[in-house]
């Protein structure tokens, strides 16, 4: 994972900041530039009132470019007050927009960036954060979304997880877990969770039903092999190590070799989400997973219950969209 450039969107308000007070971390990491965008909403009548009125004022020329220019001054006061490297300071961009998650997600493409920031929580006036626009980007966004409630420290990322069902979109987010594992010096552990489905009735708990857990870790050893054999370019291969469970990743980068180790790690559950939350919000201090899944995961990873997920969840998340050519 090479980040050069990231974005963060913000509403301005001291919820919103968790992201931009992280940027240090992904600065000292990455080496990177961070660059700043708000949002300003636009009311659908806000024209029209000023007509009726017969207030003398064009909203083109006298009030838009004046809510611009404040917004971006307060912008680069958030920035001067948070980025501690001035260099390392990008653009403040500011836009007028009924749906501000279409601003941020066009301001993606158009910059290229390679990681965009998020808080999970905004100001409660807004429609800016969970239920509208996060969610919206983390959707739609190619390029990778981190989400967090508050400030990530670099001392406390000691162990990433990626759920992972067999397929391919899932797989596919173990890149970046690794690079970001590597990066931090955590530990990296591959989550599978294996849906009984059987649902509480009446009170009746769900039965059990037994399950080869060395079975399913081969197997999705085994598709974790044949995923780097089909995407070459990812240049990644797997090692067994010496225990069941744990094995080693390694990576080679222009020539020379990353080695990381890791644990997998097999659950079972009624609603594979409900494990993923629980175990996340106990065991992990980051999650990467990816919002495309074709078999268990799916039904976490997409529709509403993707909304239940992010919510719940009370670690920093990765979420990435990933596009698999083959």
């Amino acid at each position: 994972m090479d980040v050069k450039r990231i974005l963060i969107p913000t509403d301005l308000s001291e919820e919103s900041n968790v992201a931009l007070e992280s940027a240090d971390l992904f600065i000292e990491s990455f080496d990177c530039t961070v660059d700043l965008m708000h949002v300003i909403p636009l009311s659908k009548y806000l024209g029209d009132s000023f007509d009726k009125i017969g207030v003398p004022l064009s909203m083109d020329r006298d009030i838009y470019p004046k809510l611009i220019e404040n917004q971006r001054k307060e912008l680069s006061a958030f920035a001067n007050k948070h980025i501690k490297k001035k260099e390392k300071r990008g653009e403040y961009i500011v836009t007028i927009d009924r749906k501000p998650s279409d601003s941020i997600l066009s301001q993606i493409e158009k910059g290229k960036y390679d990681l965009v920031m998020m808080s999970a929580k905004g100001s409660h006036v807004g429609e800016f954060f969970h239920g509208s626009a996060t969610d919206k980007v983390i959707r739609r966004s190619k390029t990778p979304v981190l989400t967090l409630s508050e400030k990530m420290k670099s001392d406390k990322i000691n162990t990433i997880v990626v759920p992972c069902d067999f397929s391919n979109h899932s797989l596919a987010a173990i890149p970046m877990a690794f690079d970001l594992a590597f990066k931090f010096g955590a530990k990296l552990e591959i989550l599978n969770v294996i849906e009984m489905y059987a649902h509480d009735v009446h009170g009746v708990e769900p039965m059990s039903i037994g399950i080869d857990e060395e079975a399913v870790y081969g197997g999705l050893k085994g598709r974790l092999r044949s995923f780097f054999k089909d995407f070459k370019e990812h240049d990644f291969r797997v090692e067994d190590g010496e225990k069941q469970f744990q094995d080693k990743l390694i990576h080679t980068v222009d020539g020379e070799e990353q080695t990381l180790d890791f644990k997998t790690v097999i659950l079972k559950s009624v609603a594979a989400h409900h494990e993923i939350i629980d175990y996340g919000n106990e065991h992990a201090d980051l999650l990467v997973m990816s919002t495309h899944g074709r078999t268990g995961l799916s039904r976490m990873l997409l529709g509403s219950t993707a909304e239940q997920v992010i919510q719940h969840l009370e670690i920093p998340q990765v979420t990435i969209k990933p596009e698999l050519k083959k």
